[in-house]
């Protein structure tokens, strides 16, 4: 109504002025920091910094001919011969120490392997793997061990139940067979603190031998 308004359009004294929203929000916004306490430190933690301020490490792509090719005795592996050996016709197999009569070591050689008395320098756990997996990562495992100069390994292939466990069996036919018997010197079971009868004890040729 008229009457409640003065001439000047401004409010009577006493009277409410309506505020402007920008206002109240500026009035909600110093409540609030009153009730915020400030940190002791103004460092922010990497965490909390923009995303587009972490920098992404950038990725190199190398060419393809500088991709390192498998070395000579991985290839002989993959293809389940060694020419140098069939040419000889000298070919040995290796000696499984578990039998009473072998052949192509020493005896000092072949005592130390039973003993465990020769340094281990690489192990291999076959546990879970299917056959064929296991097969080939033993194929690749004594390849790696031969180009970087090991000699003495121990496979582990577990007992099986009942003792016969499938990888049991089979590892000691596969170090016995081409391809890898051209690269095995011996095996044998290895010592109760490695394994006992679930390991073998696996005594690699040089490449030179090899």
């Amino acid at each position: 109504m008229a009457a409640n308004k003065n001439p000047s359009g401004k409010p009577k004294t006493g009277q409410k002025t309506a505020s402007r929203p920008e206002e109240d929000a500026r009035a909600l916004w110093d409540d609030v920091a009153k009730t915020v306490k400030r940190q002791s430190s103004t460092r922010i933690s990497p965490v909390e910094l923009p995303a587009e301020r972490v920098k992404k490490p950038a990725f190199v792509k190398k060419p393809a001919s500088s991709a390192k090719k498998p070395g000579k005795v991985a290839r002989q592996l993959n293809s389940g011969k060694n020419p140098e050996a069939e040419k000889s016709g000298h070919i040995i197999g290796p000696a499984d120490l578990a039998k009473p009569v072998y052949a192509g070591i020493d005896r000092s050689s072949a005592k130390k392997i039973q003993q465990g008395k020769m340094p281990l320098e690489a192990r291999l756990d076959l546990h879970g793997l299917s056959q064929l997996e296991a097969r080939l990562r033993l194929q690749h495992f004594i390849a790696t061990a031969l180009q970087n100069g090991l000699r003495n390994i121990l496979v582990i292939t577990g007992k099986g139940r009942m003792g016969q466990g499938v990888l049991r069996v089979n590892v000691p036919k596969w170090l016995s067979e081409p391809p890898l018997s051209y690269h095995v010197i011996a095996f044998g079971p290895s010592r109760p603190q490695d394994g006992g009868a679930g390991a073998l004890y696996v005594r690699l040729k040089r490449i030179r031998e090899a």
